[in-house]
């Protein structure tokens, strides 16, 4: 230190809290319709460009949603997040597809019903721009292309 000079350390502000909003809701119900068991998401999953969107219920359904605002931002969520770029409002989703995944069955080894619930949804990269995933219950795991 030169002469008895200190270094003051001036206060930080404390990071703002995130904001979180209403974004996109699918699914919906008419009034006094009860939600279904098997109808409960129960696995959710991005894939890792953030342009689609897979969810798993406990009915063994998997459905696909596909981003349909990709094309206005000019690149993927990740580059402009890289770039520091705003993004002024939030990805808009669509649905792609369904399809039944697992069915329920009977385990003979330990006399055990094995329910259709999707417990994980993993996307699988690919080189040529395919979508692929996995599914996985309590005793299979489905690979999808």
């Amino acid at each position: 230190m030169n002469g008895g000079d200190a270094v003051v350390a001036t206060p930080v502000d404390p990071p703002q809290p995130l904001e979180w909003k209403f974004s996109q809701v699918f699914g919906e119900r008419t009034a006094g319709e009860e939600v279904q068991e098997v109808d409960i998401i129960s696995a959710i999953e991005f894939d890792k460009t953030g342009d689609h969107l897979a969810t798993g219920d406990r009915g063994g359904r998997v459905v696909l949603f596909e981003r349909t605002d990709a094309k206005d931002h000019g690149g993927s969520r990740r580059d402009l997040e890289r770039l520091d770029y705003p993004i002024g409002r939030h990805p808009e989703f669509r649905y792609k597809t369904e399809f039944q995944s697992h069915e329920p069955e009977f385990g003979y080894l330990k006399s055990l019903e094995i329910e259709e619930k999707i417990n994980k949804i993993r996307w699988c990269q690919t080189a040529n721009g395919s979508l692929f995933l996995l599914s996985a219950n309590d005793k299979t795991i489905k690979f999808w292309k």
